[in-house]
């Protein structure tokens, strides 16, 4: 069986494309970090701490400046894959928008790397606006660890666990 690298993920880089990338190539691949809100306390979190912010506010891009990045990154050809994370992008208002915003612009892959926490509808609604790729994270073993990573909110790994299942069915 050969492994054809073009065909596995999202962070796939074929060989031929490493032997012929220059300045002027193009852009295959970007991640957004749109939001640095995020509704999980989770202790290993590569995001900032609070200490670290002091007064600031947390803050997230808006849509406009999403598309205008989105639109510089298409200018000369589309890209093929763009990731949104954050913090957590599902908690991002205009989320939806900006994935239809995505597809409109011809990006084959559109990637969210979620907690996975949010209400199944709208998971729904992203695979409807042209969204074809989540990273879930499941970072616990068991409900109880699950509940604790997302600030002791009860229910919340049976949620993540849930929508996990109803995305791999409906993707």
């Amino acid at each position: 069986m050969t492994n054809n690298l073009e065909n596995i993920g999202f962070y796939t880089l074929s060989d031929e494309r490493v032997r012929n990338v220059s300045d002027t190539s193009q852009m295959k691949r970007c991640e957004m970090i749109i939001t640095e809100y995020c509704n999980f306390k989770c202790p290993y979190c590569r995001g900032l701490k609070s200490e670290i912010y002091g007064d600031r506010k947390f803050k997230q891009l808006s849509l406009d400046e999403i598309k205008k990045n989105i639109d510089y990154w298409c200018e000369n050809e589309p890209l093929e894959n763009i990731r949104f994370s954050g913090g957590e992008p599902t908690l991002h208002k205009d989320i939806v928008d900006i994935v239809r915003y995505a597809t409109s612009k011809g990006i084959k892959r559109i990637a969210i790397s979620t907690n996975g926490s949010n209400d199944w509808d709208l998971y729904k609604k992203l695979i409807q606006a042209g969204a074809n790729d989540f990273s879930v994270s499941l970072d616990a073993c068991c409900a109880e660890d699950g509940d604790m990573m997302a600030g002791g909110k009860e229910g919340s790994w049976d949620t993540v666990v849930y929508n996990i299942e109803k995305i791999a069915k409906d993707k």
